[in-house]
């Protein structure tokens, strides 16, 4: 699983004791998926069955076109909401990019089950 850009497979057991220390200290706990997505769907997330609360992806989710997209718990992600009533604000230069989103979509399909 773990031959993008030199990544390393954690220690075993990292990731669960990284989960319940975040649980433990109320913080989150973020994946930046943005190197393993492109080896697996599911990524980090999947592959050892720890749960983040958010996680971070890249460009390969644009077809290699620019751009970027966090998710995570609805609880989190509501904040981003205008009808939240402290919303977070969040923008970017190619957030909702028409070329970037096609683009991704096509490679998605093109990936899961080739023309």
């Amino acid at each position: 699983m773990f031959s993008a850009g030199g990544a390393l497979p954690p220690e075993a057991g990292y990731l669960a004791g990284m989960r319940e220390l975040t649980k433990r200290y109320n913080v989150l706990l973020i994946y930046d998926e943005v190197m393993v997505f492109r080896l697996n769907y599911g990524g980090l997330q999947s592959h050892f069955g720890v749960k983040p609360d958010i996680t971070i992806l890249g460009k390969i989710i644009g077809g290699g076109f620019p751009i970027g997209a966090l998710g995570g718990r609805r609880e989190i992600m509501n904040q981003f909401s205008p009808s939240h009533s402290h919303p977070v604000f969040h923008s970017g230069t190619f957030s909702g990019n028409n070329m970037s989103l096609t683009a991704g979509l096509v490679a998605l399909k093109c990936t899961i089950s080739p023309p």
